[in-house]
């Protein structure tokens, strides 16, 4: 169009400086140049429709145009309806020459988003509201109407501060809208921080746990409310609470317990979430007692790689998948030390857990971005976790915690690489994750049927045991006591252990059979000190005097029925596992047994030095009691067979405890199921006079007589009765 324009000012000028010229003008300077002026007129509308038949720039009247309405003629000439309209001019209905309204017309060029707009002698094309078209809002259209386009301005990619502080910029087809970013709310047209509201008020005294939750949120009160005169409050003070709020967990049903801990990880997550909003900045808390730690990492976001490195843990992701559609990139994350025990016992999805048992053996560490949806992340975030304990298995994975279903799931995680420190797994989504190492299948048919053989082994010979310690004349007294409370103890632990150690589907009936197991298997331990402090008496005291019974019973079942009544008090949910009727491992109560036998096998090992020591003073010098003395020998050899026969048994459960490898794990099993038949034959068949009324009772069995004790025996043994009844040995 201002080709045109430039043209047929060129014309007119030709024209008015032709016909102010004689000399060069072919026209009479008197006469009207009307076939002049009409062929230049002709000339320059053919020259101007060749490249537009619009009018766009706004045109200046030259004064001889003024002079003849609008008309091309020359200067100093008068109107003549002859005379042509000029460009962007036509004759009206009165034949005058008036400005042709192209926008009324619908002749105008202008395209998509666009409005015309009308200018004297021609138009324009103006774009609508938030559009442009290279970088202007008006324009001269070309003859195409395709190219006379406007296309939206995207205010927020102009402006990325358009909307202010906290909030999100929403393009739209010519226009936009804010929302308030992730943890903000509006109130009254204004983000504020979304934990401002989260602070409930509602009661919780039917649910301790809620509570305490509660409790602990209220108490980021003053980072959210940001009012003057707030008490100050410190992140690592926080953390201090957080670990106690953790450590004074619930340790209930297991179905519970792990909602619950679902619950706090998830709540957990959110607090932190907030704080991170509300700072946008990277910061490190740790408490140094229990290295539980807060990191965050901020940055906008085409800064490329946020990353974040706690104590155990590196975390990295690209800067524009943790912004999200905002303009900061937040990365943050919470690792416990200290929380794997309340997870104990979670199932994974993917595994069978009825034959896999697994154990945690890096921190937990929840994972948050300032944006809510990480679901679905657009790059996965890389983890690095050190492992918190030495890895026996080859067969790790990568586990996040799923909130519906309370378990952890290797689904959206795999395992990159690893080494003797931890292993890196890359995940697409955001929620708690750990390592969980699968534990060896130990408890195969193998091990069942070595307990089961074993055990009934046992059972048998304790009833033999306890037959001949109730039956057999030439050995009754005080220690034969001793031995028949133990077998009795032993014989009763093994019964139930045999018939209800699994029985962990009845709460109830398991918790029971846990409770007697304690009791009766700490009995046996307080049955073989008594056996040693008897053999240490009988040493060294001058006259014959012996424990007695009523002592005995009380010491043997007394102090295990108050260690059990106490440890039950205490941590009632300590009895039964989710496999196993026996003592949890949990806030360590196993200790409520393990601790009871290390006092009795050390304080008995003390004894036995003490006796020994005793033994070989008096075996050394001249003493009329050579035959007594060497009695207490042969008796203090075979306590101290059968203390190392129960003592290794249960220093080989503390490896056990402690480093589950199948050496320790069948030791322990085979040396626990046959103890019974390590007593019978320790203190029956390796004992001559029991040989001996063996040999008398099998021969009376077969000739169907009662057995025939020696006349001397019976009067040595009455007579030595008669003479010492101080010194009488207590029978059954």
């Amino acid at each position: 169009m201002s080709n045109f324009w430039n043209t047929g000012i060129c014309l007119m000028t030709l024209l008015v400086n032709g016909l102010m010229s004689t000399s060069n003008n072919p026209l009479s300077s008197t006469g009207p140049p009307t076939a002049a002026i009409k062929s230049l007129t002709n000339t320059a509308l053919s020259i101007s429709t060749s490249q537009s038949s619009l009018s766009c720039p706004i045109r200046t009247l030259l004064p001889n145009e003024t002079n003849c309405h609008n008309r091309i003629c020359g200067v100093n000439e008068t109107y003549d309806k002859s005379y042509p309209c000029i460009p962007g001019y036509g004759e009206d209905t009165q034949g005058d020459c008036t400005d042709i309204v192209e926008c009324s017309t619908s002749t105008d060029a202008c395209g998509a988003h666009t409005g015309c707009k009308n200018t004297v002698g021609g138009y324009r094309c103006k774009c609508n509201n938030g559009y442009q078209k290279d970088n202007q809002t008006e324009f001269c259209p070309s003859n195409d109407k395709k190219k006379n386009v406007c296309t939206d301005i995207d205010e927020c990619s102009d402006d990325p501060g358009i909307c202010g502080s906290n909030q999100i910029c929403h393009n739209t087809g010519g226009s936009y809208y804010c929302t308030c970013a992730a943890g903000y709310k509006n109130i009254s047209n204004r983000c504020v921080v979304e934990c401002k509201y989260n602070m409930s008020s509602e009661p919780c005294a039917d649910k301790p746990f809620q509570c305490k939750l509660k409790n602990f949120r209220n108490k980021f009160k003053p980072f959210c409310e940001d009012v003057p005169g707030q008490p100050e409050v410190s992140v690592e003070e926080l953390l201090e609470d957080l670990d106690s709020l953790i450590d004074g967990f619930h340790y209930g049903n297991k179905t519970v317990r792990l909602q619950e801990a679902g619950t706090l990880l998830r709540e957990l997550e959110r607090t932190v979430q907030a704080l991170a909003r509300l700072e946008q900045k990277t910061k490190s808390y740790v408490n140094n007692k229990t290295t539980t730690s807060i990191q965050l990492s901020a940055g906008s976001s085409d800064s490329g790689t946020l990353s974040l490195e706690g104590i155990k843990t590196r975390i990295r992701l690209d800067s524009k998948t943790a912004a999200g559609n905002t303009a900061v990139a937040l990365l943050g994350c919470i690792e416990y030390t200290n929380i794997d025990h309340i997870l104990e016992g979670a199932d994974l999805l993917e595994e069978n857990s009825s034959t896999h048992s697994f154990a945690l053996v890096s921190p937990v560490v929840s994972v948050f971005l300032g944006i809510e949806n990480t679901s679905v992340l657009r790059e996965s975030v890389s983890m690095t976790l050190n492992f918190t304990k030495p890895v026996r298995s080859e067969n790790l994975s990568c586990v996040s915690w799923s909130v519906l279903d309370n378990s952890w799931s290797t689904k959206g995680c795999v395992l990159v690489n690893r080494d003797n420190t931890g292993i890196t797994c890359n995940c697409s989504h955001l929620t708690s994750f750990a390592v969980l190492m699968l534990l060896q299948d130990y408890e195969s048919w193998s091990l069942t049927l070595i307990t089961q053989i074993g055990l009934s082994i046992s059972i048998f010979c304790l009833v033999l045991a306890i037959i001949t310690f109730c039956f057999c004349r030439s050995i009754r007294g005080t220690r034969t006591t001793i031995h028949t409370h133990l077998c009795i103890s032993l014989l009763l632990g093994n019964c139930i252990f045999l018939l209800g150690i699994t029985a962990s589907d009845y709460k109830v009936l398991c918790k029971i059979v846990a409770g007697l197991l304690h009791t009766f298997y700490l009995c046996s331990f307080c049955w073989m000190f008594l056996e040693g402090l008897e053999l240490y008496r009988m040493l060294v005291t001058v006259f014959k005097t012996h424990l007695k019974k009523r002592y005995l019973l009380a010491v043997g079942y007394g102090t295990p029925a108050v260690i059990v009544t106490i440890s039950a008090a205490i941590y009632p949910d300590g009895y039964g596992t989710e496999k196993h009727c026996w003592l949890s491992l949990e806030r360590g109560f196993i200790w409520a047994f393990m601790g009871p036998v290390c006092v009795i096998i050390l304080v008995n090992c003390g004894i036995f030095v003490l006796t020994v020591w005793k033994l070989a003073e008096k075996m050394s010098s001249v003493n009329p009691e050579q035959g007594k003395l060497k009695r207490i020998r042969t008796l203090t050899i075979t306590s101290l067979a059968q203390l190392c026969i129960l003592g290794s048994c249960w220093a080989f459960g503390f490896f056990m405890f402690s480093s589950a490898t199948p050496f320790f794990i069948y030791a322990f099993t085979v040396l626990t199921t046959l103890q019974g038949l390590q007593i019978f034959c320790l203190h029956c068949l390796m004992h001559k006079k029991v040989r001996a009324d063996y040999k008398r009772w099998l021969c009376a069995i077969a000739h169907f007589k009662s057995p025939v004790y020696s006349e001397f025996s019976n009067t040595s043994n009455s007579h030595t009765n008669t003479k010492g009844k101080k010194g009488k040995e207590s029978g059954l």
